[in-house]
């Protein structure tokens, strides 16, 4: 370039401003080894992030598993206990209704007897 310089009548001077001016400007911001070493790092910091909050979903979602089997447990249980007490309120009812029976076919009785022995008021 200096000898096309001289030839074309430019000093050292404006062919150093040229330079300067036009020609490829200095690079700013990282080289390429610091810049593939940034961009690994951070795809490696994401894998890991990702690895540690795929493993704490999956202690979550056992542990969900482990409550709703206990859940299921507990609502099977309670169902049983709720059909024997059914069980033992229809034979309680049962036995009232038959005590409700002989109640009313004993006073039944009492208030033919009474109609019986007191005089009817005419």
């Amino acid at each position: 370039m200096a000898d096309a310089a001289e030839r074309h009548g430019f000093t050292r001077e404006q062919i150093e401003f040229l330079r300067e001016t036009l020609g490829r400007p200095s690079a700013q911001g990282f080289d390429r080894p610091t810049l593939k070493w940034l961009i690994g790092g951070t795809v490696a910091a994401g894998l890991a992030m990702s690895g540690i909050l795929w493993a704490e979903i999956g202690s979550v979602r056992e542990e969900l598993r482990a409550e709703i089997g206990s859940v299921r447990a507990e609502i099977g249980s309670v169902r049983t206990e709720l059909r024997a007490e059914i069980r033992e309120n229809r034979v309680a009812i049962s036995a009232n209704r038959d005590a409700i029976a002989e109640l009313a076919k004993g006073q039944a009785r009492i208030e033919a007897i009474l109609e019986e022995r007191l005089p009817r008021a005419r």
